[in-house]
């Protein structure tokens, strides 16, 4: 018998991106799933293929309430619940983002540790680390300096989430795992392009028909993208398999540039927009890709999803979303 099966487990934001597809794995693998989710980001649609397969509970898991309803009677609490957004509204909303992450994670994890949960998954972030951090980026990077400031309030909860969850472990008997996923994509994104990330806020606009595609900073930045499928299995992995709460990165340490990115979606949707790139936009993080050496000796496992093939299934999924 697998270490998923008949476990009962909460995914906490189970109906957003990265928790639909960890929902549907852990359907897979015979869990018994509850999914907790305000609906404020996410969507039954992500769910619909498991929705018979799972107890949904609509609740804000950053509410005590909406904490004690969702972690009680649970064995293992994967928290994704979090106000996760793209680069713009990150630095103009630094305070609700910290406020609001911080909320949730502490409110999860008391609820879970008062409830008697055994497991505990704090998902952390990519954006704790400082915008000098070495590429390919080692865990230990996350506690140096200050997050990169673009997405400082967010990176800042992030990082107290993680130390919430290291205070916990040593303080009761719940076992906490730590993960930090970098840039994940994929179908079932965010389409919003006042939140959305830099992949799916490309695609819209590229398949849209923007001409000129006026595209933020200089392009010359790199990053290491995650398929959200490949995002969803390193989290089962690391929640099944850490038996500490030392941070563990879910990514590769394979770079591509932005301008390369845009390159490769203009060509895979057959379009051909001019292109600007606006040096008066901030680029974010240089370059940003991960040490998966720590993943690979937990879990036995590094992420395998091509990117051209992550991107033909977004491009084909907003194709059929936009219409003729």
């Amino acid at each position: 018998m697998g270490f998923w099966e008949g476990r009962r487990v909460c995914v906490t934001g189970g109906g957003g991106f990265i928790g639909s597809y960890l929902t549907e794995l852990l359907v897979a693998e015979g869990a018994r799933v509850t999914v907790a989710d305000d609906l404020s980001s996410g969507s039954l649609s992500r769910i619909a293929a498991v929705r018979d397969d799972v107890r949904f509970l609509e609740v804000d898991v950053g509410s005590p309430e909406g904490a004690e309803e969702a972690t009680t009677g649970q064995e293992v609490v994967l928290n994704l619940a979090a106000l996760a957004t793209g680069i713009e509204y990150n630095r103009r909303h630094r305070a609700e983002t910290f406020t609001t992450n911080m909320r949730i994670a502490s409110a999860v994890i008391e609820a879970a540790a008062r409830n008697g949960v055994d497991r505990f998954l704090v998902v952390s972030s990519a954006c704790v680390y400082p915008h000098d951090a070495p590429v390919p980026t080692p865990e230990s990077a996350g506690d140096v300096g200050v997050p990169e400031p673009t997405n400082q309030g967010y990176g800042w909860a992030k990082r107290m989430a993680e130390h919430l969850g290291r205070y916990y472990a040593e303080e009761t008997r719940m076992s906490v795992a730590v993960c930090r996923p970098f840039n994940a994509y994929g179908a079932r994104d965010h389409w919003n392009e006042a939140t959305s990330h830099v992949i799916p806020g490309l695609i819209k606009r590229v398949v849209e028909g923007e001409d000129p595609l006026v595209v933020w900073g200089s392009g010359n930045q790199t990053r290491s993208f995650l398929h959200v499928r490949d995002a969803a299995t390193g989290m089962m992995l690391i929640a099944e398999r850490a038996s500490t709460p030392d941070p563990i990165n879910i990514g590769i340490d394979v770079e591509i540039s932005i301008r390369a990115l845009i390159d490769l979606i203009v060509k895979l949707s057959g379009r051909t927009p001019r292109l600007t790139f606006d040096t008066s936009k901030p680029d974010g993080y240089a370059r940003r890709c991960a040490d998966p050496t720590r993943l690979r000796a937990v879990t036995g496992w590094v992420p395998s999803t091509p990117l051209e093939e992550g991107l033909k299934e977004e491009i084909a999924e907003y194709e059929a979303i936009a219409g003729p």
